[in-house]
C-alpha cells in the first residue's frame, strides 16, 4: 500500500496532533484494520498509546462516510462492506486527532515551546499490509523554524515539510523535533551527522559538538562499516530529565539541564549519548531474532536483552574512555557505582539475566517497592558480566572487540535474520575457548554470584572497602515534605526482619519526633545491636516496631589501580 500522512499542530497549547492518513485499498479487501502501536522498540512496556486518541473518522475520497468502529484497545476496523456508499470508491481518509502531552523520549509532546513526535505513539499503521514509501507532510505554527529528523527529505519547496520512508517501520523509528532548538552538526566519514538541542542549561564550558563527534568516530571505528546516510541527535535538555531511544539512523536523548556544570554529570551524559549511539550497530542491526519483525500491539518477549543493553552498558563508558574524554580514575569510579548497585540489590539471587529479560515487560519497566527484593537489571548487571567477559578474553590475548567484529559479520550475512543465543555463545567460545564461555554462560543464565574482586585483580585492579562501621536500618527514605516515608525495604535488612512496609510513614524513634531535617541526626545517634523503638503510621493507624540496626553490607569506596600495564591492557584497544 501506498500512504500518506498529513501532520497538523494548529494550537500547540491545546497538545493536540490532527492525522490524516490517505491512501487507495487494494480492491479485493472489504476492510482496513488500522492499529496504533502499544509500545516501541527499545522501551519494553505496554504503554497503550490508544489512551491518547480523541476521535477517529473515516471517509472516501469523495467525501462518502466509510463505517468503522474500535475493535481493541488501539485498532479501528475500516468496513467498505458494512458502508452505505453510493459508489465504489476505494480512496480513503482516515483522520484522528491525538493528545501529545508526555515529555519522554517513548512519548510524543506539543506545547507552546516545542513539538516531539514519537513514531509508534501517534502514527497507525495497517495490518496485514506492506506498506511502500510512504510519505509524511507537516503543518506547524509559523512561530517555529525548524523541523529536525532522520526521515528523507523530499520537500519541493523551502515552506513544505514533506518526507519519506522505506516503510512503516522506518517510518515511526525516526522521532522529529520541532520549534526554534539550536542545531548544529559535522561531518565523519563523509556522512552529515546533524544535531538538535531543546531546552535551557546553564552556561558550561563544554564542547558538545568536539566531544560527540569523537564519540561517533571512536564507536564507529569499532565496525567495518557505517550503516547509514546521515545520523541526527535529538537532545532534550530538562530538569530531572534523563533518558535515551536508539533509532535506525537518529536518537532521542533527555538531560538534566543542572547535571552539566559538574564533571561527573557530565560524563554520564556523554556515557548516554555513547551508548544511544552504538545501539545503531547494536540493537538496531544485530539483534535478538525475536526483535523484528515486530508485533507493536502484543509484548515481544526475548532472553537476550544482556545482549541488547548489557554489551551496551558495558561498551558506553568504556567507549567514554577510549575516546579520552575521562581519565582512569573517573573511569573505575563509574564502576564504583556500577558495582555497588548490582551488589545492593537482592533481586540479583533471584532472577538470572535471561529471566530478567523475558520479564521486562513486568518488572524493569514497571518498578515498585519490592523490586530490588526480586530482580536485577539486566542493563546493570549485563554490563558488569561483559565487562568480566572481556577481562577473561584479555587473559587469553583476546577482546571483547574480537566478539564485536564476528557479531557485525553476522549481521551482514543475515541482515533480516536476527541471533539467538546460541550463535553469541558460538562466537564466544570460538574466540575464548570452552572455559570462557562456560563462564560466560553461567553468569547469563543463573543467579551464581560472580567473583568480582578476584576477576578485577588479575586485570589489574583493587578494590578498597568503605571502613564507615555506621549502623544499617536496610530502608530508603522518601520525602513528603518534612514527613519521611519508606521507599522500599531491602531483603534481610534489619527493617525487613523488623516488619517495616514500603509506604510506611516513619512518626518517631524512642518516642521522638522523626521529620526530614533531623531523619539523618536520628540515625547518627543510632547504635549497632542495640534496640529502638520505631513509631510509623500504617494506613492512617499507629504501629510500633522493634529495629536492631546492623553493620551496613560492605560496599567498595574505590577501584585503584594495582598493575598499571594490565589495567590499561584490560580496557584499550589492541
Amino acid at each position: 500500500m501506498k500512504l500518506h500522512y498529513s501532520i497538523s499542530i494548529d494550537n500547540p497549547d491545546s497538545h493536540l496532533v490532527k492525522v490524516s492518513i490517505t491512501g487507495e485499498k487494494p480492491s479485493s479487501d472489504g476492510e482496513l484494520n488500522f492499529f496504533l502501536p502499544s509500545w516501541s522498540p527499545g522501551s519494553y512496556l505496554m504503554r497503550e498509546y490508544g489512551r491518547n486518541i480523541r476521535w477517529v473518522t473515516a471517509q472516501t475520497s469523495n467525501g462518502e462516510v466509510l463505517h468503522h468502529e474500535q475493535t481493541t484497545k488501539s485498532e479501528y476496523c475500516v468496513s467498505w462492506d458494512k458502508s452505505d456508499l453510493k459508489k465504489e470508491d476505494n480512496k480513503f481518509n482516515l483522520t484522528y486527532e491525538i493528545y501529545c502531552h508526555e515529555l519522554t523520549v517513548r512519548t510524543s509532546h506539543v506545547d507552546n515551546s516545542h513539538a516531539f513526535l514519537h513514531g509508534p505513539s501517534y502514527l497507525m499503521g495497517v495490518h496485514d499490509h506492506e506498506m511502500k514509501d510512504p510519505e509524511l507532510t507537516i503543518k506547524f505554527p509559523p512561530s517555529w523554524s525548524k523541523l529536525t529528523t532522520g526521515l528523507k527529505d523530499i520537500s519541493e519547496k523551502r515552506e513544505i515539510f514533506h518526507y519519506t520512508s522505506d516503510d512503516y517501520d522506518t517510518l515511526i523509528d525516526a522521532p522529529i523535533e520541532i520549534g526554534n532548538q539550536e542545531t548544529d552538526g559535522f561531518m565523519h566519514d563523509g556522512k552529515e551527522h546533524y544535531l538538535a538541542y531543546y531546552g535551557n542549561y546553564l552556561p558550561h564550558n563544554e564542547d558538545f559538538k568536539k566531544d560527540i563527534k569523537k564519540i561517533v568516530e571512536v564507536v564507529s571505528d569499532h565496525f567495518s562499516s557505517i550503516p547509514y546516510e546521515n545520523y541526527t541527535f535529538i537532545s532534550h535538555f530538562v530538569p530531572g530529565k534523563f533518558g535515551g531511544l536508539e533509532h535506525l539512523n537518529s536518537t532521542a536523548l533527555q538531560y538534566c539541564s543542572m547535571g552539566l556544570q559538574n564533571r561527573k554529570g557530565y560524563l554520564q551524559w556523554l556515557a548516554l549519548v555513547a551508548h544511544e549511539y552504538f545501539h545503531t550497530w547494536n540493537v538496531k542491526r544485530i539483534r535478538p531474532r525475536e526483535l523484528g519483525p515486530f508485533d507493536y500491539v502484543n509484548e515481544n518477549y526475548t532472553k537476550m536483552h544482556w545482549l541488547t543493553e548489557g554489551l551496551t552498558s558495558f561498551m558506553d563508558e568504556v567507549l567514554v574512555y577510549r575516546a579520552g574524554l575521562c581519565t582512569m580514575e573517573e573511569y573505575l569510579e563509574m564502576q564504583v557505582g556500577n558495582l555497588n548497585r548490582y551488589l545492593s540489590t537482592p533481586g540479583r539471587k533471584f532472577h538470572s539475566l535471561e529471566d530478567s529479560s523475558f520479564n521486562a515487560w513486568v518488572k524493569l519497566y514497571r518498578p515498585d517497592e519490592n523490586s530490588i527484593n526480586s530482580s536485577v537489571s539486566y542493563y546493570n548487571k549485563g554490563g558488569i558480566v561483559f565487562w568480566c567477559l572481556n577481562a577473561l578474553l584479555k587473559q587469553k590475548g583476546k577482546q571483547i572487540d574480537d566478539l564485536l567484529n564476528l557479531l557485525w559479520k553476522s549481521y551482514l550475512d543475515r541482515p533480516d535474520v536476527g541471533l539467538d543465543a546460541e550463535e553469541v555463545f558460538a562466537m564466544v567460545k570460538n574466540i575464548g575457548g570452552q572455559e570462557v564461555l562456560d563462564k560466560f554462560q553461567t553468569w547469563i543464565q543463573t543467579t551464581e554470584e560472580i567473583d568480582l574482586e578476584t576477576i578485577f585483580k588479575e586485570s589489574g585492579f583493587e578494590f578498597e572497602y568503605e571502613t564507615d562501621d555506621k549502623p544499617w536500618l536496610g530502608f530508603r527514605p522518601d520525602y513528603d515534605g518534612d514527613r519521611v516515608m519508606i521507599k522500599d525495604v531491602a531483603l534481610d535488612s534489619p527493617a525487613y526482619k523488623a516488619g517495616l512496609n514500603a509506604g510506611d510513614e516513619l512518626i518517631a524513634i524512642n518516642n521522638m519526633r522523626v521529620v526530614k531535617p533531623r531523619f539523618d541526626e536520628h540515625q547518627k545517634y543510632l547504635f549497632k545491636d542495640k534496640p529502638y523503638t520505631f513509631t510509623v503510621s500504617r494506613l492512617e493507624n499507629l504501629v510500633e516496631v522493634e529495629l536492631i540496626p546492623e553493620a551496613a553490607p560492605k560496599t567498595i569506596k574505590k577501584i585503584k589501580v594495582s598493575d598499571s600495564e594490565k589495567a590499561d591492557f584490560t580496557l584499550v584497544r589492541k
